[in-house]
This record gives C-alpha cells, sequence and structure tokens, in this order.
C-alpha cells in the first residue's frame, strides 16, 4: 500500500468518526414544565438568551458547547425555579480526540451534548 491511500484511508475514517460530521453541532432539546402556563427564559454560560420554552411550546434548538444552560422559570401562584442544563462529552467527540486531538468537534462544540429531555416542576407558593 502506497502512502497516498494510506492517507486517504486514514483521513476517511477520521471524517467517519468526527462528531461534527456525524452528530451536528445543534440539537433539539424536549421540555416537560409543570405547571403548563410556566414560561421559562433558557441562557447560555455567557448569561446570552438561547431561547424561551413554556409548557405549550416545549422544543428548542440549541448550538452545542461546553458550557451548561441555565432554565429560569416563572408561573402564576408558583414559586420561580432555575435548572441547569448540564452539557457532557459524547462519545463521538471523544473518538476524534484521537484522530485529530478533538480540534474540529472543541471549536464547533460538536463533541458536546446537553440532555435531550428536560422535566421541570415548579412548586406552588405557600399561603
Amino acid at each position: 500500500m502506497n502512502l497516498k491511500t494510506l492517507l486517504i484511508i486514514t483521513f476517511s475514517l477520521g471524517l467517519a468518526n468526527c462528531a461534527s460530521i456525524t452528530q451536528g453541532t445543534n440539537q433539539v432539546i424536549s421540555f416537560s414544565i409543570d405547571p403548563i402556563e410556566a414560561k421559562c427564559l433558557i441562557v447560555n454560560k455567557d448569561n446570552a438568551t438561547v431561547g424561551t420554552v413554556s409548557g405549550k411550546s416545549n422544543l428548542l434548538q440549541v448550538s452545542k458547547g461546553a458550557g451548561d444552560l441555565i432554565a429560569s422559570c416563572s408561573a402564576d401562584n408558583h414559586e420561580p425555579s432555575t435548572t441547569r442544563i448540564v452539557s457532557s462529552a459524547q462519545t463521538a467527540g471523544v473518538i476524534g480526540i484521537a484522530i485529530d486531538l478533538g480540534i474540529v468537534d472543541m471549536i464547533t462544540g460538536a463533541m458536546w451534548k446537553y440532555p435531550d429531555h428536560v422535566a421541570i416542576v415548579m412548586d406552588k407558593k405557600k399561603k
């Protein structure tokens, strides 16, 4: 096998395991929120708004990243609620580290993943 063929095979295998390509740089998170009339503001680690969700509109597309997200929720007759949505490394991103030191996946955020589903239950205000 010549060097050119070996490089092509290595590059092809690298692309197949790269989270940026296989997993993407965005994901959709679904929320279950109780009470249904609650509204939640989602912010990133820089306190920039990522989006809003409610018990009625409960899907949010986010860019993947290493930083956690914070959901601050409010609803009439309920205590305010804050929930941390933790980002964690996914397998495809970890494999990418072995191929290109994970540089592409770290830059794009693809090596990280948030939970696919987040449940938020707010406490009723005490009378």
